[in-house]
């Protein structure tokens, strides 16, 4: 997966990137994981196969069910942008 398939996947999906890392599982201080997708999408770190794989079936989901799984909740319920986002 390249930069430019990422920045695609990612505003196919309708996130920003912060929303993004979150959904594929980053943790920590919000500032680092947007920046870790900020590198992916540049081409200044190599995606791992790992993520690019993750990121596809995420669209792919969305593309079959017509929204992005709330993984968090451990059943098939569409992800819910917080009130605050709105």
């Amino acid at each position: 997966m390249t930069g430019a398939e990422m920045i695609e996947a990612r505003l196919a999906l309708g996130m920003g990137r912060r929303e993004f890392a979150e959904l594929l599982g980053y943790t920590g201080d919000p500032q680092n994981y947007y920046k870790t997708v900020e590198r992916y999408e540049t081409g200044r770190r190599e995606i791992p196969p790992t993520i690019a794989r993750l990121v596809l079936m995420l669209v792919w989901f969305k593309s079959d069910f017509g929204y992005v799984p709330n993984l968090d909740a451990g059943e098939r319920l569409p992800a819910e942008q917080p009130e605050i986002f709105s």
